[in-house]
């Protein structure tokens, strides 16, 4: 059902403009109006709240992601549930999405390519790394501001959603034209199948067209898991074999043979950026090659790969072969490609360059144990992602058994805190491998603070390694006590978790909202809330013109339902000055009181108080340049406070 604006969600998240939609939920440019500053809403559609469980999905994944911090994400500030209707509250970005930008221009030029993709890798590593797949990457869930930067959104949405209803045929978690071929065949998604859907979209990027399309989305699925996509370089000569290879890497089938996750991917792009996967000639190391730091133990050799796929050699390659001759810099990158193909440039990053455990350095003859025929060393697995250590070992020929979970202050839920069998210590492929997983720091139960002082309940909170916020309101409470908090009392939360506090600021309410850059509506006075019919609401506006007004303009105030229907409604020249708005003075202080009467007939219920000014000779509005802590409706007027009709 399509929402009527304007609207307000749960008192607080004033809808402005609808801005995006599909078929999953609408989003909605809205204002925060205890905040005042602009947010994006998304409003899941009712079809997707039938499911009892959805919603403690939908919830749960929504906490998950409101967790991300990573300059290149969009941020989740809440979530909750307005008539049935739930939706998140995300970080409000100014500029287009990739998808807008792919339409318009098509192939994007190399250089941006790259820098769009270790963006955008980055910040799906950051949610490898806390235990979140994204499960849906595609152009129209990548922001670009105006300054370039990328914000990837939809972090945790797509797998409520999946988890919730996929199993009942409803809908396809992904998009067929980006997602992975164990998406397509309904298997587990991991990290590496965000790693294959950042492949498509670099793919698309430097092509201007995706690998894959069909007659319709089970066309496309079917051709996700069979059919070799055309290198990128094979469409456009330009682009260097190295990054090309990097591409089919992403891309690779198998989910073993791709990077491991974003992180990785990540890297590789910064290799190829940084020129180091186009050297002439490399007589070092291929860890050093890579940028890995070459391990300083004796370690097995891993056994040879096997040739990468026909497809993938080049014919210029090929001619030079035939010729007989040498060429140093397609042996590097061969050897590059053979290695990103089989995933072994990820098990490197992941097992021997970031996570082998050295010797103890103060124990120069502690050595590690000589490796007998057929063995191998165990590499070092705490804080990878259980699926992550899981692919490693495998890759190994070891597996992984989880033989418990346990709180941990740092390392995210679903990361290894032990190993059974430490790191450096001989091993026989085929071995099992117990893990124990973190479940995430303790939790922390909410004290109940309201009531007492905010100096009193700030370090309380605080000393319980909570986040504290604080937000002040109108309340008839002494100025400075607590009035509300959330998350409420008793709650169980994780440490460093944001605590907002509702301060009560007395009956007087700071706003700051500038009205046209003429008068800024510092703040207004309010004795109470709730009101009978027949009785008046007096409030008081404190005025001051930040330069001189350019006009006489009447000031209006309107008592309306929340659809913005007037109610009662006050129409004049401002009564606490002395003089018309045309001869106020800049910086003059102006206290305005008004007796806004309630009609007889006014039903109980939630009113608001709307304000503005207009050019008294033609009636044209004075337009919000900056709301402050008001709301803007969208007829021009400032939504101030909502109060209560009682019986």
């Amino acid at each position: 059902m399509e929402l009527q604006l304007p609207v307000v969600f749960n008192d607080r998240y004033q809808l402005i403009k609808k801005i995006g939609e599909g078929g999953l939920a609408e989003v909605y440019q809205a204002q925060d109006m205890a905040l005042g500053r602009l947010v994006a809403v998304k409003v899941l559609r009712p079809q997707y709240t039938r499911d009892p469980n959805f919603l403690v999905n939908f919830h749960r994944e929504a906490q998950s992601a409101a967790r991300l911090s990573d300059p290149h994400i969009v941020a989740v500030y809440d979530f909750g549930q307005d008539k049935n209707r739930p939706y998140i509250v995300m970080e409000w970005v100014a500029g287009s999405d990739l998808r807008s930008i792919l339409d318009t221009q098509g192939a994007l030029p190399v250089d941006q390519v790259v820098d769009y993709g270790i963006q955008i890798s980055g910040a799906v590593g950051t949610a490898h790394r806390a235990g979140l797949v994204h499960g849906d990457l595609k152009p129209g869930n990548i922001l670009i501001t105006a300054a370039n930067k990328v914000k990837v959104t939809d972090f945790g949405l797509a797998k409520a959603l999946g988890e919730s209803a996929m199993d009942a045929g409803e809908v396809v978690w992904g998009t067929p034209a980006y997602f992975a071929p164990e998406q397509a065949a309904g298997d587990r998604v991991l990290p590496a199948t965000d790693v294959y859907a950042i492949g498509i979209i670099l793919y698309e990027m430097l092509t201007g067209r995706v690998p894959f399309v069909g007659v319709d989305d089970q066309d496309v699925a079917r051709k996700q898991l069979y059919e070799a996509h055309i290198p990128v370089d094979q469409i456009n000569p330009r682009i260097s074999e190295p990054l090309a290879r990097i591409v089919d890497a992403a891309m690779a089938k198998n989910i073993n043979e791709r990077f491991l996750s974003g992180d990785h991917l990540r890297e590789a792009l910064i290799l190829y950026q940084q020129g180091g996967l186009n050297t002439p000639a490399m007589s070092a190391p291929i860890s050093s090659v890579m940028g890995l730091p070459v391990p300083k133990v004796a370690q097995a050799a891993p056994p040879p790969p096997p040739p990468p796929p026909r497809h993938y050699i080049p014919a210029a390659q090929a001619a030079r072969r035939k010729k007989g001759g040498f060429d140093g810099l397609m042996f590097a990158l061969g050897i590059i490609a053979i290695l990103a193909i089989m995933g072994l440039i990820p098990l490197f990053v992941a097992v021997y360059a970031a996570y082998f455990r050295e010797p103890a350095a103060d124990n120069p003859t502690s050595g590690l144990p000589t490796l007998a025929p057929g063995q191998i060393r165990m590499p070092y697995i705490v804080g990878l992602e259980e699926n992550a250590a899981r692919s490693a070992l495998q890759n190994m020929g070891l597996e992984l058994v989880v033989e418990g979970e346990e709180p941990h202050p740092e390392l995210a839920a679903f990361t290894i805190v032990r190993q059974s069998i430490e790191a450096g210590q001989p091993v026989t492929p085929g071995s099992s491998v117990g893990v124990v997983l973190s479940q995430g720091p303790p939790l922390i139960e909410v004290p109940n603070v309201v009531g007492l002082r905010y100096e009193e309940a700030q370090p309380r909170l605080e000393g319980l390694d909570l986040v504290v916020q604080r937000y002040e309101d109108w309340s008839a409470e002494t100025p400075g006590n607590v009035i509300n908090q959330d998350p409420p009392a008793a709650s169980l939360v994780a440490n460093r978790t944001l605590v907002t506090l509702v301060v009560s600021s007395g009956s007087r309410v700071p706003v700051g909202a500038n009205l046209g850059g003429q008068i800024m509506l510092n703040a207004y006075e309010i004795p109470r809330i709730q009101y009978k019919p027949g009785e008046a609401v007096s409030v008081t506006f404190f005025w001051q013109a930040v330069t001189a007004p350019t006009a006489n303009y009447n000031l209006f105030i309107h008592l309306t339902t929340p659809q913005g229907g007037i109610v009662s409604q006050i129409d004049t020249q401002p009564q606490g000055g002395v003089r018309p708005t045309g001869n106020w003075g800049v910086g003059d202080l102006i206290v305005d009181p008004y007796q806004l009467p309630i009609p007889p007939t006014t039903a109980p219920g939630d009113y608001q108080i709307r304000i503005g000014f207009y050019n008294a000779e033609t009636k044209a509005r004075l337009p919000i340049f900056e709301p402050g802590r008001g709301q803007p409706d969208n007829l021009g007027a400032l939504i101030l406070r909502t109060i209560q009709v009682v019986p």
